[in-house]
């Protein structure tokens, strides 16, 4: 499940909590997430804030994130304007994937000022926008929209703050049965997609749940539906009404079998009840694991696309190296021609012209009744074609023993590089593409970044190889050339 209206609400206690907590810090480790860090009774607690087009998110995070070494603007803006004020308020508009922060602070002359920070998580038009409660003015934002980017909606610092357009959706708070049933009709869809364009509030994959609930085959119309085949799905969006007053969530995580978490809601789904689940304390502690796993997923998919693609590419470089070599050891093979070539000429030179012949034939002394025809170059007397053909045989020599060399040599790259090939097609996890990346960057495949490392940050420690007991003897097993090396 996405992060929905739903799952909003089961997090809303959460948020709620936060109230009269003071920020101590913002950081921004990445251009569309921010963290601020808030201190109340309880302590300090941190508060992640996504826009992102695929991930937008707000909860409460105990993971560590890396801040870039000069903060982002809009950091620096949240520094500011919101370090050290208090969290007076939250409120959020109905069936809304929206939530504003309503924060105070005195200023320089001892007035008190609000301030509002939106946070709009609504896929690709996700934001969080700082606006002046005083006159609606937006102050800053993490994403500008341009008059060329919406012609509906600008987000830029001056103007006034524009709420995204709403929908015309019934709410779940206020829903009549009469009214569902009308809806729904009115819509002539199937069931799910129906029950999207009728309830507010609902994610794509809710409304596939309560139609899985409500035991709806998918090819029902719901224009030519009998009032008794849809009173299932009404009793089943009723329930979820229920449940969200009740506010007695449980939030989970769903798992395939590889150990990929697919799914993370508040309340249990009947379409993963087959799956792997595991429970969370807090739908922040559910939504940190899940998306924190999910960002481990795309870091290791993205690490392995980049690596995989870089060794191929030298294997493939190799393979066309070696063919030259191979190449030229082939043609190479002439050395012993020339030098023969060079000893007749030298032997019968007393019998031929001096100058003006372009070949000749001469006796074989390795076999006497055959004769071997000599290219001569006309320009050149006998002797002095003889001693090209030597001067070839010694440049022949020489580049077949570089040849034989340089070909060793590319047998011996082109193992290595299908040995870590092979290491990255095993690999299972992102430590051990760093490991493997490492290696490439030491063995010089890839350049290697030089930035300045901060005091906080640190070098992830390698990984020692696999170790198992047989019998009295103990055997390591590594996942690289690294840990093969060392073991």
């Amino acid at each position: 499940m996405a992060f929905d209206a739903i799952t909003l609400t089961a997090l809303m206690p959460e948020l709620e909590g936060l109230i009269g907590n003071r920020v101590v810090r913002v950081h921004q480790p990445s251009p569309l997430e921010i963290v601020i860090t808030m201190r109340g009774q309880q302590g300090n607690v941190r508060l992640f804030i996504s826009a992102h087009p695929e991930r937008a998110r707000l909860h409460l995070t105990t993971a560590s994130y890396t801040n870039p070494a000069q903060p982002p603007n809009f950091c620096m803006y949240l520094r500011r304007h919101l370090e050290g004020s208090r969290l007076e308020r939250l409120t959020r508009p109905e069936s809304e994937r929206i939530i504003h922060f309503h924060f105070a602070r005195r200023d320089e002359l001892g007035d008190e000022r609000e301030l509002l920070l939106i946070v709009e998580t609504m896929g690709r038009h996700s934001n969080i926008i700082v606006v002046n409660s005083k006159d609606n003015t937006i102050m800053a934002a993490i994403k500008p929209i341009t008059p060329t980017m919406s012609r509906y909606r600008q987000v830029l610092p001056g103007l006034l703050y524009k709420s995204p357009p709403p929908q015309n959706k019934l709410h779940l708070s206020d829903l009549t049965e009469l009214d569902f049933y009308s809806r729904l009709a009115k819509e002539g869809q199937r069931p799910a997609k129906a029950l999207l364009s009728t309830v507010a509030g609902l994610s794509p994959k809710w409304a596939e749940e309560l139609v899985a609930r409500a035991q709806l085959p998918e090819s029902l119309n719901v224009r030519t539906a009998s009032r008794s085949e849809l009173v299932p799905l009404w009793q089943e969006t009723t329930a979820l009404r229920e449940k969200l007053l009740e506010a007695n969530f449980e939030p989970m995580i769903y798992f395939e079998n590889q150990g990929q978490a697919v799914a993370v809601a508040p309340l249990p789904l009947v379409r993963y009840a087959r799956l792997p689940v595991k429970h969370f304390p807090t739908m922040s502690a559910a939504l940190d694991y899940y998306f924190g796993a999910k960002e481990k997923e795309m870091q290791f998919a993205a690490l392995y696309q980049s690596l995989s693609t870089k060794l191929r590419h030298e294997i493939e470089r190799v393979e066309k190296k070696r063919s030259l070599h191979i190449e030229a050891f082939q043609s190479a093979g002439k050395a012993d021609r020339y030098r023969k070539f060079g000893e007749l000429l030298l032997a019968h030179a007393y019998q031929l012209p001096t100058l003006g012949q372009t070949e000749v034939k001469l006796e074989d002394w390795d076999n006497p009744e055959a004769e071997v025809l000599v290219p001569l170059d006309p320009a050149l007397t006998p002797v002095e074609n003889a001693q090209r053909y030597f001067h070839r045989y010694t440049k022949a020599k020489k580049t077949r023993t570089v040849a034989r060399r340089q070909k060793k040599r590319d047998e011996a790259e082109l193992a290595y590089l299908e040995s870590v090939l092979v290491a990255l097609e095993e690999a299972s996890t992102l430590p051990d593409l760093e490991e493997i990346k490492i290696e490439l960057e030491k063995e010089g495949y890839i350049k290697k970044k030089t930035t300045h490392r901060r005091k906080q940050d640190k070098v992830p420690p390698e990984s020692e190889p696999h170790a198992f007991i047989i019998g009295n003897y103990k055997v390591l097993v590594g996942r690289n050339n690294r840990q093969i090396s060392s073991s």
